[in-house]
């Protein structure tokens, strides 16, 4: 029986070591798309992202954060997330998501571009 009850507390720990690995992994893609962007904005909880001729989208569906392009696909870059806030910020975007856990995550973004002209 111990060993079962080892597992399953184990279990719990590796879900949070991993939602951490996998906030990073996160962090590390949105940056670099938030610098190469032309464009930012929030619009209905979503945020968009104008890059070339691509229109760029990342929004909470159920308890995952997802990314469209054009409107179109549905690829999964955040799991376990409960709440999730897109924010402008100046020249940045500010990204707040809590996970299933109730453990709140953040980062800021900045972009290469002036997205505000005469701001």
């Amino acid at each position: 029986m111990t060993p079962i009850f080892q597992i399953i507390l184990n279990t719990k720990g590796n879900d949070a070591v991993l939602q951490a690995m996998e906030w990073e992994v996160f962090c590390s893609q949105i940056k670099k798309e938030i610098r190469l962007s032309s464009r930012a904005e929030v619009v209905s909880g979503r945020l968009i992202l104008t890059k070339d001729t691509e229109t760029i989208q990342y929004e909470k569906y159920g308890s995952n954060l997802r990314r469209r392009v054009n409107s179109t696909g549905h690829e999964i870059i955040l799991q376990n997330v409960s709440q999730s806030t897109f924010s402008m910020i100046n020249n940045a975007v500010k990204i707040t998501v809590t996970d299933t856990w109730g453990k709140e995550y953040a980062v800021t973004c900045y972009s290469l571009v002036n997205w505000n002209p005469g701001t």
